[in-house]
């Protein structure tokens, strides 16, 4: 009976070991984050903490990292990272040994009661605990890179918004400047159709025209608060908030950009690709695993018995399964596709990565030829409307030519706004395809 008592004492010391529940209610209001202080804790492979004045006015770049912190939904994701590790740490432990116990008390005299104490233990675990941990330990990686990829996906979403509201607005305000062209021109036409200097269908094409201009306006200014509210949403702050932006820097010359080598950058650096790699070496390892669970891996025991008699003994035991049909045959093959499905999936992802750095750096190169042709005719027509201000001052050139000229030259710095926008928002989206900064 001493055994007996020495096995509960153990049992129950290991039970002092065990984790105890706490409960965790769930918060429906959490507390806000201070957008100042957010970015102070900012941790990514590919952005930097920067100094981020209290009440700004913030670039995009301090708002990317203000956005990694701040917003909720990333904040979510950051804690897969938690569960990752736990499953690291569970792949490592051993299973716990096998007791048994076992009393017998017999009917009769001469006789004593009997007892049987096992232990056994799993070699099989054992054996298969490297390939688990390499597994877990590469998928574990595997979370991590892909919980980076995507705080870069939304650092530099925020970074695209910005720029867009940024531009929007100022197409919004030279399109409000444009249809007040439209309407002092519409007026020096009525006022030219009563003089009888003016016919009737020229008075209808500039209402037409009013009307045309004030519609692009309407459409310009919803369009900026759309993307100010998307840009908000993106940092994680109230619809009302409104946000202390800085200028956007000018567009950058895209000439010298190689589109092979931010392809071979990409390959590199790119985060969703090394997770990918990281997920196919945690596939290798399960099927290392599989393998090995092929083999008749043995369960060992050991005993010590007493029968009724008194007779002691004390022996073991080996346990395994018979490999002939089964094999894990199944597992391997489960094992084997897995991995070649991975290796299809990286080799799309990659060659998609070529081809959208490709078409992004061809797509800035035209853009920005199309911007500085129209730049170059923007510029002297800026040099032309001046001497013709100054003669429809002096009544030398009618006004209405004056403000036609100058209703033109307003159109046309909405669409040199609309290509800049359009160049801006294409360096966000290489910087996203090469998975790094290119221009700071």
């Amino acid at each position: 009976m001493r055994n007996l008592r020495s096995a509960w004492l153990v049992a129950f010391a290991a039970l002092g070991g065990c984790a105890l529940y706490r409960p965790l209610p769930l918060t429906e209001n959490p507390a806000p984050v201070a957008l100042a202080d957010a970015a102070k804790s900012v941790d990514h492979p590919r952005l930097a903490p920067l100094p981020i004045p209290a009440q700004g006015p913030w670039t995009d770049l301090q708002l990317a990292d203000i956005a990694i912190v701040a917003s909720p939904d990333l904040a979510a994701l950051r804690a897969q990272a938690k569960v990752a590790d736990a499953q690291v740490f569970a792949a490592g432990l051993l299973p716990d040994p096998q007791i048994g116990i076992a009393v017998d008390d017999p009917d009769g005299s001469g006789t004593v009661k009997a007892f049987t104490l096992s232990a056994g233990f799993d070699i099989a675990a054992l054996l298969t605990r490297r390939a688990r941990v390499a597994a877990a330990r590469a998928n574990a990686e595997q979370v991590r890179r892909d919980i980076a990829w995507q705080e870069w996906l939304a650092a530099n979403q925020v970074r695209l918004l910005a720029r867009r509201y940024h531009y929007l607005e100022r197409q919004h305000t030279v399109a409000a400047h444009a249809a007040d062209a439209a309407e002092r021109l519409l007026a020096l036409t009525q006022t030219a159709l009563d003089q009888h200097n003016a016919r009737l269908d020229d008075l209808a094409l500039r209402r037409v025209a009013v009307l045309d201009s004030r519609a692009r306006e309407g459409a310009l200014a919803r369009d900026a608060e759309s993307a100010r509210q998307q840009l908000n949403q993106a940092v994680g702050v109230t619809p009302d908030t409104h946000l202390p932006l800085a200028d956007v820097t000018a567009p950058h010359d895209p000439s010298t950009l190689d589109a092979a080598a931010l392809e071979e950058q990409a390959l590199a650096r790119r985060l969703d690709l090394a997770a990918l790699r990281a997920g196919y070496a945690s596939q290798e390892a399960q099927v290392r695993g599989a393998i090995l669970q092929q083999y008749p891996l043995p369960n060992i025991s050991v005993s010590r018995a007493r029968d009724t008699t008194p007779v002691y003994t004390r022996g073991a035991s080996v346990n395994f399964a018979l490999p002939l049909w089964n094999r894990n045959r199944g597992g391997v093959a489960v094992a084997d596709a897995t991995r070649e499905q991975l290796h299809a999936e990286y080799a799309a992802r990659a060659f998609d990565a070529r081809a959208s750095i490709a078409a992004q750096v061809e797509a800035l190169k035209q853009i920005a030829a199309q911007r500085q042709a129209l730049d170059a005719q923007l510029g002297k027509l800026r040099t032309e409307m001046q001497p013709l201000e100054q003669a429809a001052e002096r009544r030398d050139v009618a006004l209405v030519s004056f403000e036609t000229a100058r209703a033109a030259l307003l159109d046309k710095e909405i669409a040199s706004l609309a290509l800049a926008q359009a160049q801006s928002e294409g360096e966000v989206a290489l910087a996203i395809d090469v998975g790094a900064l290119i221009w700071h």
